[in-house]
């Protein structure tokens, strides 16, 4: 495994998470989620960022807001989009990472999608029940950026993701000459040795990569200026968020919520969303379709929720971006996204002078 002495740990977090009992784990989580806020926003904003759609597919409803939405349609539409950021290290070198670079066509070789496919048949499901908006190879080459140009690769979570391209394995070179792999210690530990209820949702084999193309990380962590990761555990044991600075706002992105509105439920329109929020007492409504540490993701949501803060948008909902983003469809009935927020895109993204060293 590879080292990256550039990063640094955000302390704050984990020491709140060091609290034995989910109860008070919470509160001191809520209090550190805002002191390592104005922390991380005094570091200055990002160097740029830019959001691309990837594609979009169908997902259980029934998993989506852990069962709160009223529909008949089985599925939600979702919108899985990858963030380029470009940061300045520790070491004064602007960085390239791609957040959640899914390699979609290898992904759907997790036994939940391959399953789904056999029992609509390919034209259904590539036609009517997914679109294609761009790979993460048009995406940068709309950038101006190369393979070589990419740093790190790191995703919110393994779900469905084939690493395999992208880093090297069966036998192929890999698309990215230099990039490593960000990953949670507690993912990847994970996903080499699942649980069969885990199973359905990984790539069989998407993570046998060389050891030296990743590097271990061990919670919240500073990338750079303007960017940090946020472990986020409860979707799944290794979830982590993506946390951004601008010069105007902070934003976080991962899956733990599925809209905007999951850390907001009284504000959605879905039927059914605000009135189990209100039943049960939560203030976000997970993605639910693990449950391995629920308690964890409802206090990662509110870590998120806090870290992000207000949209400028609209201040009454939070700056949350999901990575994979509730789409309306005609095929999912009332499950249309009560606000979308515009897609975070800031300052210019460029060719680095790191990747023209190497090269």
């Amino acid at each position: 495994m590879s080292q990256s002495p550039a990063f640094r740990p955000l302390p704050l977090l984990a020491e709140a998470r060091a609290e034995s009992l989910p109860g008070p784990r919470l509160q001191k989580l809520r209090r550190a989620a805002l002191q390592a806020r104005e922390q991380f926003t005094q570091q200055g904003p990002v160097a740029a960022v830019a959001t691309c759609d990837l594609i979009t597919f169908p997902y259980p409803a029934l998993f989506a807001f852990s069962g709160a939405a009223l529909s008949p349609a089985p599925y939600v539409m979702m919108t899985n989009r990858m963030q380029v950021v470009q940061f300045v290290d520790a070491r004064g070198d602007r960085r390239t990472l791609l957040f959640n670079p899914s390699d979609y066509e290898r992904g759907m070789a997790a036994p939940f999608y391959s399953s789904l496919r056999e029992r609509y048949g390919a034209f259904v499901s590539d036609k009517l029940m997914s679109t294609r908006h761009g790979t993460v190879q048009s995406h940068l080459a709309s950038l101006g950026l190369t393979p070589a140009d990419v740093d790190y690769l790191a995703f919110d979570h393994l779900h469905v993701q084939d690493l395999r391209g992208w880093l090297g394995g069966d036998g192929a070179p890999p698309y990215f000459p230099r990039a490593q792999l960000l990953v949670q210690r507690a993912e990847w530990e994970m996903v080499k040795d699942l649980h069969p209820m885990q199973a359905v949702w990984f790539v069989p084999n998407g993570a046998d990569i060389p050891a030296e193309r990743v590097v271990l990380l061990d919670g919240d962590t500073w990338l750079g200026q303007g960017a940090a990761i946020l472990s986020t555990p409860g979707h799944t044991r290794g979830n982590m968020s993506l946390a951004v600075a601008t010069s105007r706002e902070v934003f976080v992105t991962s899956e733990n919520g599925v809209a905007t509105e999951s850390y907001t439920p009284l504000l959605s329109s879905i039927p059914g969303v605000r009135r189990f929020a209100e039943h049960m007492g939560w203030e976000v409504v997970l993605n639910g379709n693990t449950r391995e540490d629920s308690l964890e993701q409802y206090s990662s949501m509110v870590v998120e929720k806090l870290f992000a803060g207000p949209s400028s948008v609209d201040p009454t909902f939070v700056n949350f971006h999901p990575s994979s983003l509730l789409t309306a469809s005609m095929l999912a009935p009332g499950l249309s996204p009560t606000i979308v927020l515009p897609a975070p895109n800031f300052g210019d993204v460029r060719p680095t002078a790191s990747a023209r060293r190497a090269a």
